[in-house]
């Protein structure tokens, strides 16, 4: 696992993150007001600056969808080290985390979010999927550890056990553990946006010897925490969705 591919694509990664800044400022600012907004805009510029050299990349045609998974963590890595410093608790870093994906994915195009689904359904995800969980297959992609199962389609469609997971790993070599089973619910804002269908009941970083994702197809998202201060940040986030 590549630690140096970023080094080279700081700017677009900044641009990104920008991006990304500017659309939860209003949440912020609402929260906080403009001029922690702004500060805190800067303060994770920063930290991110000094996270782009340490994060991994993953090689092979099927991690595309886990480096996706780890830029996103290093922010919001970022994001929880700004808020830190400031004082801000762990919840308070998570919202404005949560809010930021959230408006991230109302961008994302529908027709990718369709295509995504039809993928995660086709016969031959099943098939590919099947014959894995029949092999008791492991597929290890850089830091990552998964095995797969398949399902009846009453519980569950087909779903993956994540042994080791590398969003962990960055998280622990950044020194922000305590942030980690937070930045699990990340999974809430994709699986709302994108239909996945994903059920969670237990994670790494909620200290379980896995994590437990299995898809549904038509089901609501339903991910929960076993560490009570995050599941509790979890239904505040619903009651405020109206959800």
């Amino acid at each position: 696992m590549d630690t140096g591919y970023y080094n080279s694509r700081k700017d677009k990664l900044l641009r990104d993150l920008r991006l990304t800044a500017q659309l939860a400022r209003g949440f912020v600012a609402e929260r906080y007001g403009e001029e922690y907004a702004e500060r805190l805009s800067r303060s994770v510029e920063e930290e991110y600056k000094a996270i782009i050299p340490r994060m991994p990349y993953v090689e092979g045609a099927m991690a595309g969808a886990l480096n996706a998974f780890l830029r996103v963590t290093a922010q919001e890595v970022a994001v929880y080290k700004a808020m830190k410093r400031d004082g801000k608790t762990l919840a308070e870093a998570w919202e404005v985390c949560h809010e930021a994906i959230r408006l991230r994915m109302e961008r994302f195009p529908r027709w990718k979010a369709r295509l995504l689904r039809w993928v995660m359904y086709s016969t031959a995800m099943r098939r590919r999927i099947r014959r894995r969980a029949a092999k008791k297959e492991r597929l290890r992609l850089g830091a990552f550890e998964m095995r797969y199962m398949i399902g009846d389609g009453s519980d569950f469609d087909w779903g993956v056990d994540y042994l080791a997971c590398g969003n962990l790993e960055l998280i622990r070599e950044l020194g922000a553990e305590e942030f980690a089973p937070y930045i699990c619910m990340s999974d809430i804002a994709l699986g709302d946006a994108l239909g996945w269908g994903v059920i969670r009941t237990r994670t790494l970083a909620d200290g379980c010897d896995h994590c437990d994702f299995r898809f549904k197809k038509g089901a609501e998202t339903q991910i929960t925490s076993r560490t009570a201060e995050v599941q509790e940040t979890i239904d505040k986030i619903r009651r405020d969705s109206g959800d």
